[in-house]
């Protein structure tokens, strides 16, 4: 057994006495940080990299959960391509790495403003919403996630084109983003075009076979077929 499953076991165990199990917590405790260190010494993030590619699955989630805690912007794209590993539990841990490095790489401000966007989309001020997300769109470079957030609140003001638009611009920066395939097929669906709507769903379904919202909108489309 290599250090890195031996390290990864002895997390499990401490944190929940299952090593089969499935959904594992990113937040940082005792059991992660020292989990982080003991990875950390031993292994560079190239090396993870490589190991994404392992032939033994137990050893992908290894390496796949370690990014989730030391990996960076440069690991989103090809944790993506592990969403659709064969293995259910590696697909949960890419999602949750891409998941916690979106969350570090934001700055503080930048969260800051996504929750007071977040918490306007909540109360209804749309207008206000959509310009704080322009704002938040233009400091930080494009992210493909305010992209997608400002599509929600274009999406709920009823501007479907526009919506469509801004989700376009979410997978362009980020090829893997199921929950943008999904919204664009809603818009699609909302301007009649059924085909393209399906046509995303699918994509969304091929990108993370685990996404609940992309079957549920596949079956609604067949329903009404």
């Amino acid at each position: 057994m290599t250090k890195l499953l031996q390290f990864y076991e002895n997390y499990l165990a401490d944190s929940y006495g299952d090593p089969l199990s499935v959904v594992i917590s990113a937040e940082e405790n005792r059991n992660s940080m020292r989990w982080i260190d003991q990875v950390g010494k031993h292994y560079s993030s190239a090396t993870l990299m490589r190991l994404l590619d392992s032939t033994e699955v137990q050893t992908r989630r290894a390496a796949t959960w370690a990014l989730c805690f030391l990996g960076n912007e440069t690991h989103y794209t090809p944790l993506g391509r592990m969403l659709r590993d064969e293995s259910r539990a590696v697909r949960t841990s890419a999602d949750e790495a891409r998941r916690a490095i979106a969350r570090r790489t934001q700055s503080p401000w930048h969260r800051k403003t996504a929750y007071q966007v977040e918490q306007l989309l909540a109360d209804e001020n749309y207008l206000r919403a959509e310009e704080l997300a322009s704002h938040l769109i233009d400091e930080t470079d494009g992210r493909g996630d305010v992209y997608y957030l400002r599509a929600w609140i274009r999406f709920t003001r009823g501007d479907i084109e526009e919506a469509l638009s801004d989700c376009k611009r979410s997978i362009r920066l980020d090829p893997y983003s199921y929950q943008a395939c999904v919204a664009l097929g809603q818009c699609y669906w909302h301007l009649g075009n059924d085909g393209a709507a399906r046509e995303c769903y699918l994509e969304s379904n091929r990108i993370y076979p685990d996404w609940e919202p992309a079957r549920s909108a596949m079956e609604i489309l067949a329903g009404e077929s």
